[in-house]
């Protein structure tokens, strides 16, 4: 029996890394290594015995995770990585191979995925990259010595992955359960994650979401996991597309066949605002939505068409509307200081605020543009973002603090305060207000 280790790393700060995307980790979330639930699934046989480390939500040290790594003593390692870590998870592989220098080392994550032989180049102890963490590439290069799914320093890259379907088994229960990842909007913290997308069909220039392609996932294979999910003593339900409800009558199909299960999550999701309508709302609605995150990245319209996010200014405020009537908590995501048509970014700063007032959600969250790997661009805006990106970064923490101590949302607040302690969840209110 073989034994393979899936392994998120340490980090000297909090961070993400799944989905092929990396960013810093924002207040007091955890989130699943994704990549690796869904390889579990795969690795699930008598073949082979499964392990699972995660050092970012052990907050564990370099030489902590090396000393379990190596009580271990897997035979094979899934590791992820991040662009936005990279010098840190590079020292780390070094470190690991030394320490275990028959491993075989093998990595999934954004950095890897699009500059594939760049990271190769960089760091050849690593056997191989997972393009494409919803296949059995890895199970296929270990027990065939080839696959379409796992690129290695012999092959040339070709950017497009031949995506040809979305279907996964079931994860390991154990790996599944092992670690509880806990989430503020839930009345039970505790949760599970789940796709039914992936990649996305939406090309937004500031995005390498879209290089991944897109497959959808069998409307029936939901419902599976869901069954699933609850056996396993969920009621909490994270949806991890990229974006949902892309297809509104798959979507439709979906929830009909959610509600006649009999199933009752709360649920968050993200999605954009120009496929929201009344119909879906409303079903999402009795169907436990607590949460949709919301891309509106920019006030200025004619910059968001430039960029390919073909959306109408009006379509984004209707959507809020549609969230606020359904009582469906909204947290906006905003790009600060993107369509910036002013000189002067103070004036910038007050209309971007009074945007955010007028729009009204429950949350906001502010990020600033940073080129992805893979990401080819010469448009003079993004660059300006980039070269500007401190500046961006003072406007979105002043915007935080008007936005969250606004006598408005300081009321909404001692509204969930008060929820939360008939819930008994006493901590989660500073973790989750004062992070």
């Amino acid at each position: 029996m073989k034994k393979i280790l899936l392994l998120n790393p340490p980090s000297m700060q909090p961070v993400f890394r799944d989905c092929y995307c990396s960013c810093p980790s924002k207040g007091a979330f955890d989130i699943h290594p994704l990549d690796l639930l869904i390889q579990s699934g795969y690795f699930s046989t008598p073949d082979y015995n499964v392990f699972f480390v995660d050092a970012m939500i052990e907050k564990l040290t370099f030489s902590q995770t090396l000393a379990r790594i190596k009580s271990l003593s897997p035979d094979i390692i899934l590791s992820l990585t991040g662009a936005i870590v990279l010098e840190w998870d590079c020292l780390f592989f070094n470190q690991l191979k030394s320490a275990l220098p028959t491993a075989r080392l093998f990595v999934s994550g954004d950095i890897a995925r699009f500059e594939p032989q760049i990271f190769l180049q960089r760091q050849p102890e690593i056997e191989g990259i997972l393009l494409y963490f919803g296949s059995n590439g890895l199970l296929e290069y270990i027990e065939k010595g080839s696959s379409p799914y796992v690129f290695t320093s012999e092959q040339s890259f070709s950017s497009t992955v031949p995506i040809q379907s979305f279907q996964y088994p079931l994860p390991n229960i154990d790996i599944a359960r092992q670690y509880s990842y806990k989430l503020p909007f839930f009345y039970k913290p505790s949760y599970y994650s789940i796709c039914t997308s992936f990649g996305c069909p939406y090309t937004c220039r500031y995005c390498n979401t879209h290089l991944l392609g897109y497959a959808r996932r069998p409307v029936d294979d939901i419902i599976e996991e869901l069954h699933w999910a609850f056996k396993s003593g969920y009621t909490s339900l994270y949806i991890r597309d990229a974006t949902f409800m892309v297809d509104k009558a798959r979507t439709l199909n979906l929830f009909q066949k959610w509600r006649h299960s009999k199933l009752n999550f709360q649920w968050i999701c993200f999605t954009r605002a120009d496929l929201l309508d009344e119909e879906l709302v409303e079903n999402a609605s009795q169907l436990g939505c607590c949460l949709m995150m919301v891309g509106v990245e920019s006030y200025n319209e004619a910059w968001l068409h430039r960029m390919s996010r073909f959306m109408k200014i009006q379509d984004i405020f209707r959507a809020f509307e549609l969230l606020r009537k359904y009582k469906i908590p909204s947290a906006a995501q905003i790009m600060p200081g993107a369509g910036n048509d002013l000189v002067n970014r103070k004036s910038y700063e007050k209309r971007l605020y009074h945007f955010i007032r007028c729009l009204d959600p429950d949350y906001i969250s502010l990020n600033i543009f940073s080129k992805r790997p893979g990401l080819k661009t010469d448009d003079a805006g993004l660059l300006n973002l980039a070269s500007h990106s401190q500046s961006y970064h003072a406007i979105a923490s002043r915007i935080n603090r008007k936005f969250y101590f606004h006598p408005r949302r300081i009321i909404r607040h001692l509204q969930k305060i008060v929820k939360w302690l008939k819930w008994g969840r006493t901590k989660d209110i500073f973790l989750t207000i004062f992070s």
